[in-house]
């Protein structure tokens, strides 16, 4: 029998995550389960060939204002129609099963807090955006229609418990992004030469490759201090940022603007990826990002933080590195060593190979199966 399953995600960007997670999940479902899919967006750019969208309007003059009026927005159209299941990417309450792929926003203000000082900490605790998305955030976990929970890393799986213990711990499912390894694969040196060549980047200096929008969340600061004290190396940046020229600013004024390329987004990072010889991502937080299995898969060592979700993926020394975001000379020591880069990138491949695309897909069927009756 054909079932009716809205999904929510506020809006798609070309280059996010989470809407690769969507679009690859919605292909997979389709195939296990027939469904009629429904998407409530306020701008989805995607491929509308196999499910409705349902528009709703943006509204408000502030982040608050947007993020309440989508909420309430959102609650209103789901009045209007009749799903057996809505499946979340937001924090919306009344919806049966939440992928909680941002994270934790509890957590990510406890974390924050921890560097902001207490001047700092005291204009968080009165910021009226933040304020907004934790009232979503706890009545999403206490409203008695979710049933499901999916968690991208054990870490958000432990945060959820740990800032919302009334939820119920079986309802939290983990299951792991998962990565298509045909399409992400290791270079040879052909291909990384040509790839610096085309980015415009010195052939022989070792490369670190930085990749995310939003730099002070994902530690773009960090590796910036770090290259002053690291000559040897050069980076990449790849993404957006509204401060974007403030921090080729500082590159100018640290000296080592000619030691960083910013490239912008990329709709297709393999270049990226494949010019680099490490990834660097020492997030502030970060629940599981894309981009470590993403340059895993091609190849590729990762320096991350112990905020990261994907840092359960590391094996340190091994295929990477775990560093703490203070002392910034836990980083600087790790790219001062004399690691074998090459050899931790074919180790990084194999860990992900465990991780195809297909088995995100049965486990996230395996999910379903527990609610859809």
């Amino acid at each position: 029998m054909t079932q009716s399953l809205a999904i929510i995600r506020q809006s798609y960007r070309p280059d996010g995550g989470a809407e690769r997670i969507i679009q690859r999940m919605l292909t997979g479902l389709q195939q296990y389960h027939p469904l009629d899919i429904s998407l409530i967006t306020e701008s989805w750019q995607g491929s509308e060939a196999n499910f409705q969208v349902l528009k709703i309007p943006r509204q408000g003059w502030t982040r608050t204002a947007r993020f309440e009026h989508f909420i309430n927005n959102t609650q209103n159209l789901l009045k209007q129609h009749t799903f057996d299941w809505v499946q979340s990417h937001e924090r919306v309450p009344g919806c049966q099963i939440y992928r909680a792929g941002d994270g934790v926003h509890a957590e990510w203000l406890r974390i924050r807090g921890e560097y902001l000082g207490r001047i700092g900490r005291w204009w968080q605790a009165r910021d009226a955006f933040h304020q907004a998305v934790l009232k979503a955030e706890s009545e999403l976990f206490q409203h008695p229609n979710l049933q499901a929970v999916i968690c991208n890393s054990e870490q958000v799986r432990q945060e959820i418990l740990l800032h919302y213990p009334k939820v119920d711990p079986s309802s939290l499912h983990l299951v792991r992004n998962g990565i298509d390894l045909d399409y992400f694969t290791p270079p040879s040196m052909a291909e990384k030469l040509k790839a610096r060549e085309s980015l415009g980047i010195k052939a022989n200096m070792p490369t670190l490759l930085f990749v995310g929008s939003g730099f002070e969340r994902k530690g773009l600061p960090l590796i910036l201090q770090a290259l002053i004290r690291s000559p040897t190396w050069q980076l990449l940046v790849v993404g957006q940022d509204k401060h974007l020229k403030n921090y080729q600013k500082i590159c100018l004024q640290w000296g080592i603007i000619h030691r960083v390329k910013f490239l912008g987004v990329m709709k297709d990072v393999r270049p990226a990826y494949q010019a680099a010889d490490v990834l660097v991502h020492p997030a502030w937080y970060d629940p599981a990002p894309n981009v470590i299995l993403e340059a895993m898969a091609m190849g590729l060592p990762v320096i991350t933080s112990q905020h990261c979700g994907n840092k359960e993926l590391i094996e340190q020394g091994e295929n990477g590195f775990v560093v703490p975001i203070k002392p910034i000379q836990a980083l600087v020591d790790v790219l001062s060593s004399k690691s074998d880069w090459v050899l931790m990138g074919e180790r990084a491949r194999k860990t992900v190979e465990q991780y195809p695309i297909e088995r995100m897909i049965r486990e996230l069927i395996a999910v379903y199966k527990t609610i859809l009756t």
